[in-house]
């Protein structure tokens, strides 16, 4: 695989660090920060860019496994967060040629609606069910846009490990 950004080529990624980053992603989303705006979701952030770049490894079904974990953590209507997370699952490998591709700026562009939908469905679903929406839930879009400023960040870091070092030996077969 080349990271088109930085031109490297990059090393086969292993499952064990995939499902690592998952699970601390889910721990990081424990912690009691509160149900505020500026608490991005880093599950999502994370199963999106696995999605984007490994989606053999992590696909629409261990979304849905998370997600059903979130909604277990979160004490909200079953299968909420995990039909969100589902289909933010299929979108993101459906796209994830066009994303990897672009440049850092407009992947941001790319990834943002991926994370609104995933902020705003709850919102969506709470006002289906109760027929009153609840405007302070509106602030899932500074969530979402949160996320979406996270994406270059989380792109560095989970792609670390496979990068190879800039200065090869000459001698060294790969």
């Amino acid at each position: 695989m080349i990271d088109y950004q930085s031109g490297y080529i990059l090393r086969s990624v292993k499952p064990s660090f995939i499902y690592l980053s998952l699970f601390l992603a889910l721990l990081l989303n424990f912690l009691p920060f509160g149900n505020h705006a500026w608490v991005p979701d880093l599950l999502i952030i994370c199963i999106v860019f696995w999605n984007v770049h490994q989606h053999r490894y992590v696909g629409i079904v261990t979304a849905f496994l998370f997600g059903l974990v979130m909604d277990i953590h979160s004490g909200s209507l079953l299968g909420v967060h995990a039909f969100s997370y589902s289909l933010v699952s299929y979108l993101a490998i459906a796209w994830h040629n066009r994303i990897t591709a672009l440049t850092s700026f407009s992947q941001i562009l790319n990834v943002f609606p991926i994370f609104l939908l995933v902020s705003l469905f709850p919102v969506l679903v709470n006002w289906a069910l109760s027929e009153q929406i609840h405007w302070w839930g509106l602030t899932a879009i500074v969530q979402a846009m949160i996320e979406a400023m996270l994406w270059p960040l989380a792109t560095n870091v989970l792609l670390f490990p496979q990068r190879r070092p800039i200065d090869v030996d000459p001698n060294r077969p790969l």
